[in-house]
C-alpha cells in the first residue's frame, strides 16, 4: 500500500505544487489591518487564572469508555491549581463523539463559572471560540421532534439550572433525568423515548446553560485560539490567522484592526437558540489577532463585549504579561498539566477492569 501511495507522490508533486499557489498570501494586503507596535507588559495589580480541558476515550465492541479533565489555575503572587475529572462508558451511537466533545466543553465552562464564583479573580483566559462554541450546530437536535424538545425543556430546565447554580463540575443531565419523579408519568411517555437521543440533547442545552452563566461575567472573559479557521478580514480560502501569521509584514510585535461581530448577525446560526435566546443573540464580541513576541504564533482574542481601542490595548498588555514564547503561561501550563495521552486511557481501563475485546486484537 504504501509503495502505491509513494508514486502517487511522485506523480501528483507538480499538480499539488500548483495548486499551492491559490495558498499564496504574497499579494494580500496585510499592511491596512495590521498595527506594529512595542507591547508593554501590563503593570496594573490584577488576579489572572485561565483554564483548559481534555477527553480521551477507549472503544470497546460493546461501549466506550471514556476520561474527561478540566483544570483551572489562577495567579496572585501565587499559583493555586484546581482540577476536576470524571471517567465512564457510554453506549456507541452516530452522535457519540459530537457527545464527548459537548462533555469536555461542560466541564471546561464549569470550572470557569466555579473559579470565577469562588475566587475574586480580574480575568480569566478561556482556551477556544466562545463564539465558535455558540454558532457550532449540534447535529443530535435535528433528529428530536420539536414537541418532545418542548417537553425535555419543561421537564428539565429548572432541574439543570438548580445544578449549574450549585457550581459542581460534572455532567448534570443524566442525573437531573433520574432523580426527575415526573418522566415515570409523563403522559407522552418520554421515559421511553431513545435515551441517547435525549439525554445528548439536555447536554447541549446544559452547555448552553452553563454559557449563559459565565458570560454574565463577560467582562472577566478572554477567550484565546491558537488556531482558528475564520475568514472574517480577506474573505479568501485561507483562515485569517494563518494570513497575519505568514505575512512578513505582520511578523514583528503587534495587533490586527479589530471586528465587530453581533451573534444575532451571525451567518452561522440559522435558528433560536432553545434557552437564553435573547440574551445570546444580544451578545456582541470584539475580534482581533495579535502576535505578542516577534516570530511567535499568532492569537486570536475574543472578547463578549464591544470594547474601544484603549481597553483592547489593555487586554493584550494583560495577555502578555505572563506569556512565555509569545503565548499565555497559565493556558500552556494548564494544557500540559490536562491532557489525557492514549497511555492513560489504556492504564485507567486496566484500573477499573475493563478487559473486554476492542475488535482489533487480530490486527
Amino acid at each position: 500500500m504504501l509503495e502505491s501511495l509513494y508514486e502517487k507522490a511522485v506523480q501528483k508533486k507538480g499538480i499539488l505544487n500548483k495548486d499551492l499557489k491559490h495558498y499564496d498570501i504574497k499579494n494580500i494586503d496585510v499592511y491596512n489591518y495590521w498595527k506594529k507596535i512595542k507591547i508593554a507588559k501590563s503593570n496594573k495589580d490584577f488576579t489572572l487564572a485561565a483554564g483548559d480541558g481534555s477527553l480521551n476515550k477507549k472503544k470497546f465492541l460493546s461501549f466506550n469508555f471514556y476520561a474527561i479533565a478540566s483544570e483551572s489555575l489562577i495567579y496572585n503572587n501565587e499559583l493555586i491549581k484546581i482540577e476536576n475529572s470524571e471517567i465512564n462508558i457510554i453506549p456507541h451511537s452516530k452522535f457519540v463523539e459530537d457527545r464527548l466533545r459537548n462533555y469536555m466543553g461542560i466541564f471546561e465552562v464549569k470550572s470557569a463559572l466555579k473559579l470565577i464564583n469562588d475566587y475574586d479573580i480580574d480575568y480569566y483566559l478561556y482556551d477556544g471560540s466562545i463564539l465558535g462554541d455558540l454558532i457550532r450546530p449540534f447535529p443530535l437536535e435535528e433528529k428530536i421532534p420539536k414537541e418532545v424538545r418542548y417537553d425535555l425543556l419543561d421537564l428539565f430546565e429548572d432541574n439543570l439550572r438548580r445544578e449549574i447554580n450549585s457550581y459542581n463540575v460534572e455532567i448534570s443531565s443524566s442525573k437531573v433525568v433520574n432523580t426527575n419523579s415526573k418522566v415515570k408519568s409523563h403522559p407522552k411517555e418520554l421515559k421511553n423515548y431513545n435515551t441517547t437521543k435525549y439525554l445528548g440533547y439536555l447536554e447541549n442545552i446544559e452547555k448552553l446553560l452553563s454559557l449563559s452563566y459565565l458570560l454574565k461575567d463577560k467582562e472577566k472573559i478572554i477567550a484565546i485560539s491558537k488556531t482558528s479557521t475564520a475568514t472574517d478580514y480577506f474573505d479568501l480560502n485561507i483562515p485569517d490567522i494563518a494570513i497575519f501569521d505568514k505575512s512578513k509584514f505582520s511578523r514583528e510585535t503587534g495587533y490586527s484592526s479589530h471586528k465587530i461581530k453581533s451573534v444575532n448577525e451571525e451567518k452561522n446560526i440559522k435558528h433560536e437558540f432553545p434557552v437564553e435566546n435573547d440574551f445570546f443573540k444580544s451578545l456582541t464580541f470584539t475580534i482581533f489577532y495579535v502576535r505578542i513576541e516577534k516570530n511567535k504564533n499568532i492569537l486570536k482574542v475574543e472578547l463578549p463585549y464591544k470594547a474601544t481601542e484603549d481597553e483592547i490595548r489593555d487586554i493584550i498588555e494583560i495577555i502578555a504579561k505572563d506569556s512565555i514564547e509569545g503565548y499565555p503561561y497559565l493556558l500552556k501550563k494548564a494544557h500540559h498539566d490536562v491532557v489525557i495521552r492514549k497511555k492513560d486511557i489504556e492504564q485507567l481501563s486496566k484500573i477499573v477492569g475493563l478487559y473486554e475485546r476492542t475488535g482489533r486484537e487480530m490486527l
